[in-house]
């Protein structure tokens, strides 16, 4: 069958209350400024909510203390500090220059402390000239000045710890850099447990794929003091997600997703404004604890989301001052990946039976994936094709590495489905070899099938039990308690007569799986494992 089978959904991105009553809910910062008393409360609920990159709610907090004090220029700085979002990659330098703007009509009107003269200096920097690069450096550069300069000031050394994050490129990890921010954030933690910057910051710190443990504190500290945010109640998942935690990590991702809806409804916001980040964490969190009937069920919040149309007749959009949420295209994507996930950890592969599109490589990866296992020869090879081509024409080196991997994985799985056994497995340890050149994951696994889980599975289906353990190993080590690698694991100490190995696998599967679909034969088999003799 000819690649010309399959159509391609996703032609881009295939790759894919009263202030006084709120501000309880958001932590609790000190942060004296110059501005009249009656324009303080809505400022600081402001720096709350930049804290914990509530940008749109930030920003009217900052416009009320505005209006309240015309003459505030610290109301002004906060306004323009919305428009980055460092972490999101994403900016909007008109607007802040407009701020800017304002800022400067406000001083002249007013004169400020020394400290905000700082705080203003800094801003000047991020929003001045040069690639977004250099003026986060020379931001960074300026609030390290600030913190020596008021060594007792929490906001000047919790914006300084976030933006030494900011100078790390997307995509790349410096440890060096984000561990120096996360000792930051974590003396001010001690200094102050509710500061919802100090938390923040310190998750994202640790958020590397090494130090996940380091957060822990922080992530059963931040959701509590900020509950009135829906990314704090998200982040601790940064750190439960990683380390295997799935009822933490779940609660947390429900607990963010309902907040987003609430947020919508306040709002009266279109629900493409959704928090589907969450939602999408949400649905691999289900799925590693069994609850594929409720993973499945987490789709149709997207597809709702996608169908509204907007207000020029295509499909829903982003409508909010710093583009909150996904835009189209992106959402599409993200629910491929989903539909696709889905799929390859609940084993289903009749769901894709007959399935002629893909909306991005993740799907075309399940459709193949899909396709080998029931024996489907031409339109597995079809979706290797495809894959082969995606890969060539992968956007980035990243990308291309990333793609590589399923690339092979499909091509050991087309091997096993054709009867080459040591072709597939040849086929597989070097996809799971260039796995292991890559750093662990930060979060959900990418790609979507593990390759080191994959072989070993392959190796265990070969009847090469005893080769097969020590790659769940390197499985479980590289991504903690993942459902199909205890399990697999389990399964492989059990044929290699590891009995007391594979009790404790299957033990450890069942109580993660304490929540799961009554119906999966993997309960019945590590039950099995748990009592034989």
């Amino acid at each position: 069958m000819s690649p010309g089978v399959f159509v391609g959904l996703i032609a881009c991105g295939i790759w894919a209350v009263s202030p006084a009553a709120q501000a309880p809910a958001l932590g609790r910062i000190s942060f004296p400024t110059s501005g009249s008393p009656a324009a303080q409360p809505p400022f600081i609920r402001g720096v709350l909510l930049l804290h914990s990159f509530e940008y749109d709610d930030a920003i009217g907090a900052f416009r009320e203390a505005e209006r309240i004090d015309p003459a505030f220029t610290m109301s002004y700085w906060g306004e323009a500090m919305c428009y980055d979002q460092p972490l999101w990659f994403n900016e909007d330098l008109d607007k802040a220059r407009d701020a800017l703007r304002r800022l400067r009509g406000a001083r002249a009107a007013r004169p400020v402390t020394a400290r905000e003269t700082g705080y203003i200096e800094a801003l000047e920097r991020l929003y001045g000239d040069g690639d977004k690069g250099a003026r986060d450096r020379a931001y960074a550069s300026r609030m390290a000045q600030l913190t020596r300069a008021y060594p007792g000031d929490d906001e000047a050394a919790a914006f300084y710890a976030l933006a030494l994050l900011a100078t790390i490129p997307a995509g790349e990890r410096n440890p060096e850099v984000s561990l120096k921010a996360g000792a930051i954030a974590s003396a001010i933690l001690a200094r102050n447990p509710e500061h919802p910057g100090a938390a923040h910051y310190a998750l994202h710190a640790y958020d590397d794929g090494e130090h996940a443990a380091m957060g822990l504190k922080a992530a059963r500290i931040y959701a509590r003091i900020a509950p009135g945010s829906s990314h704090a109640r998200h982040m601790p998942s940064h750190v439960f997600l990683p380390l295997g935690m799935w009822d933490e990590a779940a609660r947390a991702d429900e607990s963010a997703f309902a907040a987003s809806v609430e947020w919508v409804k306040r709002r009266g916001a279109s629900i493409a404004q959704e928090d589907f980040h969450s939602l999408s964490w949400l649905q691999y969190e289900y799925c590693q604890q069994g609850r594929f009937r409720k993973a499945g069920e987490l789709l149709e919040p997207v597809k709702a989301a996608l169908a509204v149309p907007d207000r020029r007749g295509g499909h829903a959009h982003v409508e909010s001052e710093i583009g909150r949420g996904f835009a189209p295209v992106a959402l599409a994507s993200e629910l491929a990946s989903m539909r696709a996930r889905l799929v390859v950890e609940r084993r289903d592969w009749t769901a894709m039976k007959g399935s002629a599109t893909f909306g991005n490589v993740d799907e075309l990866f399940a459709l193949g994936m899909a396709s080998a296992m029931l024996g489907d020869a031409p339109r597995a090879e079809a979706a290797l094709e495809h894959m082969t081509k995606a890969v060539a024409a992968a956007p980035d080196p990243d990308a291309r590495w990333v793609g590589e991997i399923m690339r092979l994985e499909l091509k050991g799985l087309v091997q096993r489905a054709g009867g080459d056994r040591p072709g597939a497995l040849a086929s597989m340890r070097a996809a799971a070899d260039l796995e292991a050149s890559r750093p662990r994951p930060k979060a959900r696994p990418y790609p979507i099938k593990p390759a080191i889980e994959l072989y070993a599975e392959a190796q265990l289906e070969a009847g090469q039990a005893r080769e097969a353990v020590p790659r769940f190993r390197e499985s479980l080590a590289r991504t903690p308690r993942r459902a199909a690698s205890v399990i697999g694991l389990a399964r492989a100490a059990r044929a290699a007569g590891l009995h007391a190995e594979a009790v404790r696998a299957a033990r450890e599967f069942l109580s993660m799986w304490h929540l799961a679909d009554a119906d999966r034969g993997e309960i019945q088999d590590a039950r099995a494992i748990v009592t034989s003799r």
